[in-house]
């Protein structure tokens, strides 16, 4: 389903934006939301065949060429096993961060509004039945299962974003402008999570990512973005490079979050070109063996690679999608 422009002004007008569908975006409303927002930090201790933990953490729109020279990005890549060979699956950003939940696009060719089916599964439902603990942490997300966009209150910048067109209830208040910005959370299109209160509750911002961290409370399964600044999108590739850095290398040496059974992929969700799609992608964590730490993987990889690496890993089945024919890291 796409909300057109039209439709969305129509919709703001008259007040007819659903709880489900976009959530008030105000300070007020926010605050009153975030104090009854559900929150779960589940743990679990599913032993997997080469890791036990693993962590994504995607930034935005840069092609591999670019990325590997820039000086925090080419340092973390000295710290693990850099892939060569790594590939987005389509452009634009949103469809990216779907298929690498759910082994599809499922059609989707572009950023507006999209609501998948709550009969099509993601990697949520395999870890589930398998036991394995999982949460998504965005920076900036005001609260817990948080559906809509998210403008910093008083500079008006895009802080979280959800991908789609959407008429923001803040910048409407500014400037009645449309916005079509990027998606950082890979779960926000599927119904299946969208309609689930405690797939939501997992659904955190990085403040509960700290917490979970201090309490040793963190899952063995997280997809990680940060704000739209520091993901690259609405700065530069350099931002990005050393918010990466600066986030990673406390949590190298956290035991909390790298245990020798951790694996951690840094990657982007597309290319700034459009064309071979090939990104920057570092393997990194304690489940990298020392004998691998600064070497280079040529192997063709991409998103669904993610899905498999990880089906293998816990013996989880598949979605019967494009995971099927994918190749793990491992």
């Amino acid at each position: 389903m796409i909300f057109s422009k039209t439709t969305a002004l129509l919709a703001l007008a008259s007040g007819a934006y659903a709880q489900s569908q976009y959530t008030s975006t105000g300070t007020a409303a926010v605050a009153k939301a975030a104090a009854t927002a559900l929150t779960l930090s589940p743990t679990s201790s599913v032993a997997g065949l080469t890791f036990d933990r693993f962590v994504q953490i995607w930034l935005e729109n840069e092609d591999y060429s670019a990325a590997i020279k820039d000086t925090n990005l080419a340092y973390l890549a000295s710290l693990g096993i850099t892939l060569t060979n790594y590939f987005a699956i389509t452009h634009p950003s949103q469809p990216n961060y779907v298929a690498a939940v759910g082994g599809n696009t499922f059609g989707i060719a572009d950023d507006s509004t999209h609501y998948i089916s709550s009969s099509t599964k993601t990697i949520v439902d395999l870890l589930e039945d398998a036991g394995v603990s999982w949460s998504v942490y965005q920076e900036d997300m005001p609260y817990s299962g948080f559906e809509a966009n998210y403008a910093n209150q008083k500079t008006g910048a895009n802080d979280y974003m959800r991908k789609h067109k959407y008429v923001s209830q803040y910048q409407h208040y500014l400037r009645a402008k449309v916005t079509d910005k990027s998606f950082p959370s890979p779960l926000m299109s599927y119904n299946s999570v969208t309609s689930n209160t405690d797939r939501l509750a997992k659904s955190k911002n990085f403040t509960m990512f700290y917490e979970d961290l201090d309490n040793n409370k963190l899952p063995q399964w997280m997809f990680i973005t940060p704000n739209m600044t520091n993901d690259g999108h609405d700065s530069s590739l350099a931002t990005a490079g050393t918010w990466s850095r600066n986030f990673l290398t406390p949590l190298l040496s956290n035991e909390n979050f790298n245990t020798d059974s951790t694996l951690i992929i840094l990657t982007f969700d597309e290319g700034l070109t459009i064309g071979t799609n090939q990104i920057y992608a570092v393997l990194l964590g304690g489940a990298v063996s020392s004998a691998k730490v600064g070497t280079k993987d040529n192997t063709a990889y991409n998103h669904y690679s993610l899905l498999k690496t990880v089906e293998t890993n816990w013996d989880l089945g598949n979605l019967g999608e494009n995971d099927v024919d994918a190749t793990a890291f491992f």
